[in-house]
């Protein structure tokens, strides 16, 4: 789940990766013999169902954050129903990406109901400059990759590795299958480097713009409340001058997929208006998030308090 609300139980982080290493392996596995996905939801739901249960910390983080997306109380029942819907919907998630990761990328196409933005993102292509792909933890973004590869494109997908090892080995290697090639970054030194040099060859590269990790970020009104939003993807595209997309991936109610890819965003200006060029860029990707989110509330993936991050709170 989240580095953020880990144990330090070392006892307790063994039984985590003893459960989580033995069953995504499992879900994968019975993904290939299932005739039909939902069949792997109804597995799933139970799962989050139990999790909740168990781990009662998760679901108080998860009220939470539902709640002040909804603008309601914690207690309000219908922060409770969707809170609890939306760890279902990311066990559904993952179930998606191991039953198409393991199957022909037209079997994933044909459950696109929706491919918004397509033309601006072509047009980006045909400029040959590179572009940054900026998703967010939300809807299924790993779907990304088999949209692309269905169109005999590569994305270069940057990554904070998973702390369970079993998980992070198994969803490379559907990435891999889906012609998705995995950076992993941690956020210091010159990790970086190697993205600058894809863009600057005309690459596409895949990133995450709503989890602030490195702790460095822009404090960005969301929900009513400011809450800082990473600035890497931004200076990154500052640096090189590779445009920034949008690109949302969500589920709708039939279980059919969406794909939206937003319109350019460009930071430009001399040194003394990247910082403005970058806020105004960030800004704008945040209305965007929100929006999504407003529409799909049970979408956004987010297990630790986001308003009140506890490695903020941290000494």
């Amino acid at each position: 789940m989240q580095d953020r609300m880990q144990s330090d139980s070392r006892l307790l982080g063994l039984v985590y990766g003893a459960v989580f290493g033995s069953l995504f392996p499992l879900f994968h596995f019975a993904a290939r013999s299932f005739a039909r996905r939902e069949r792997g939801h109804d597995i799933a739901d139970q799962i989050a169902n139990a999790f909740m249960d168990l781990r009662p910390k998760y679901l108080e983080a998860i009220l939470g954050n539902t709640a002040q997306v909804l603008g309601l109380k914690p207690t309000h029942p219908a922060v409770e129903r969707t809170a609890r819907d939306m760890v279902r919907q990311h066990a559904r998630a993952w179930v998606d990406f191991f039953f198409y990761g393991q199957r022909p990328a037209e079997e994933a196409m044909a459950q696109f109901a929706s491919l918004e933005g397509m033309e601006g993102f072509d047009a980006v292509l045909a400029e040959g400059r590179g572009a940054i792909l900026l998703t967010a933890h939300a809807g299924n973004y790993e779907l990304g990759g088999v949209l692309l590869k269905a169109r005999n494109l590569k994305v270069h997908a940057v990554y904070k590795p998973d702390r369970f090892e079993a998980v992070e080995r198994l969803r490379e290697s559907l990435r891999a299958q889906g012609g998705v090639v995995g950076i992993p970054v941690d956020g210091v030194g010159f990790s970086t480097l190697p993205l600058v040099k894809l863009l600057r060859e005309g690459a596409l590269v895949g990133m995450q713009g709503d989890r602030d990790f490195s702790l460095n970020g822009v404090p960005i009104p969301f929900f009513g409340r400011e809450v800082p939003f990473p600035r890497g993807p931004w200076e990154l595209a500052a640096m090189t001058g590779a445009p920034i997309i949008t690109s949302f991936f969500y589920t709708d109610e039939d279980r059919r997929f969406h794909a939206h890819f937003g319109k350019p965003i460009r930071v430009q200006g001399g040194r003394g208006e990247r910082g403005a060029a970058i806020e105004a860029g960030m800004r704008a990707y945040v209305a965007e998030l929100e929006a999504l989110i407003r529409r799909h509330p049970s979408q956004w993936y987010c297990f630790y308090p986001f308003w009140d991050d506890p490695a903020r709170q941290a000494p």
